[in-house]
């Protein structure tokens, strides 16, 4: 694979064995870059082994001025860690210009001031390059004998990953599913594909967009695209779809998104009176005004309130609290505990004063606490079975 090269120059200070500028120049021609930029010191001392290395190698065509008026950019200060990791950051941004899609780029921080030499390495971390070369070799009185040059390699694309993939699992971790999923998307590794299909299904799972989780869940996880397709194929006003969707607010409230875990807490109410419409009355969309009455008392008072709300096309809507009454009328005993529980309701409410209501109020994470608290108790009593599948247990905690 063709390359671009950065390497810093020190001040030509060698033992009795040893050339810095040919041991350089030897680097160069090993690693036979396409272009080289040279980054030495404003030492006196700097800029001419930066001059030897460069006509030493003349030959290769490959040298990369600074600009047209010089041809280093120097580092004014080799003793400074932080000057020395700023230039260097200047003269890869300027190579990465330069770069081809099939090249690598490649600092060796090998010559110069110990300063010099970690300021590079910072710089090539900062700005994620693919490889940090270094400049061995048969070493005689400290430093490396002319003529024994040897490039050890670092690759730095595999440190990056697998930093990437600490960082990521802690987004996943958090419920930053889809900012986990870009982070690994430069990387080609087998693993990475794996943690980002991971990171993408439990995207979609969240969102209740099962069909595409269940695509991605079908990459890494047959237990899980099983799983993933029940909840799919599932009723949508049954007691799975309703204890996936109140799973979701638990994990909304464990991520500390409580505005967000009360708007589902209340979804998941609204949910609950719709699945009991469902199982125990047979009414399920679309709500015709005929069948909704039908089951009512006669005489209800209910029922003339819904003949004056003129619906469209024989049709209700029907919202949470409507769907609440429609229970309490019909004398269903969920109604009556719902309705009972005067802390669920106002805790509920609350739901209207905030962003996903009609207000902006914050919400605090023991109010919501207390509205899933009782709002278990409510299920448990009525619908066991909704209650059985309100569990987080099958999604995975963790990329890995």
């Amino acid at each position: 694979m063709r390359s671009l090269l950065i390497l810093t120059v020190g001040t030509g200070t060698a033992g009795k064995h040893s050339d810095v500028a040919q041991g350089l120049a030897s680097t160069i021609r090993q690693v036979r870059p396409r272009k080289f930029w040279l980054v030495p010191s404003a030492s006196e001392k700097s800029t001419p082994v930066a001059d030897l290395i460069r006509e030493t190698v003349a030959d290769l065509n490959g040298f990369a001025p600074w600009n047209e008026s010089a041809h280093y950019h120097v580092i004014p200060n080799h003793d400074d860690i932080h000057e020395c990791r700023r230039i260097v950051r200047e003269v890869i941004a300027a190579a990465k210009r330069e770069l081809h899609p099939d090249e690598r780029l490649i600092v060796n921080p090998t010559s110069g001031t110990k300063q010099m030499s970690a300021g590079a390495t910072l710089a090539a971390l900062d700005e994620e390059v693919d490889q940090i070369d270094f400049t061995s070799g048969e070493r005689v009185d400290g430093v490396v004998k002319t003529g024994t040059e040897v490039v050890q390699s670092f690759n730095l694309r595999g440190f990056l990953f697998q930093r990437d993939l600490r960082i990521a699992d802690g987004l996943f971790q958090h419920g930053a599913f889809y900012a986990a999923a870009r982070l690994l998307r430069g990387y080609p590794q087998p693993e990475a594909l794996r943690y980002r299909e991971t990171a993408l299904c439990m995207h979609e799972w969240q969102r209740m967009n099962y069909v595409k989780a269940t695509t991605h869940a079908a990459k890494f996880s047959e237990a899980l695209r099983l799983h993933l397709k029940s909840l799919a194929e599932a009723d949508a006003f049954g007691v799975a779809a309703l204890g996936d969707l109140l799973a979701g607010a638990d994990e909304l409230l464990h991520w500390g998104d409580c505005k967000e875990a009360l708007a589902r807490y209340y979804r998941g109410a609204e949910q609950a009176a719709k699945v009991r419409l469902a199982d125990a009355h047979s009414i399920r969309p679309p709500y015709w005004l005929d069948n909704v009455i039908n089951i009512l008392p006669p005489g209800c008072r209910l029922a003339e309130d819904l003949r004056r709300s003129r619906p469209r096309d024989g049709k209700i809507l029907l919202t949470a609290q409507r769907a609440w009454d429609v229970l309490a009328a019909c004398g269903d005993p969920i109604a009556a505990s719902y309705f009972a529980d005067q802390k669920l309701q106002d805790g509920l409410k609350r739901r209207n004063e905030t962003m996903y209501g009609h207000g902006q109020e914050p919400v605090e994470a023991a109010q919501v606490h207390a509205v899933c608290d009782r709002l278990r108790n409510l299920l448990g009593e009525h619908l066991p079975a909704a209650l059985a599948c309100w569990t987080t247990a099958p999604r995975p905690r963790s990329l890995f």
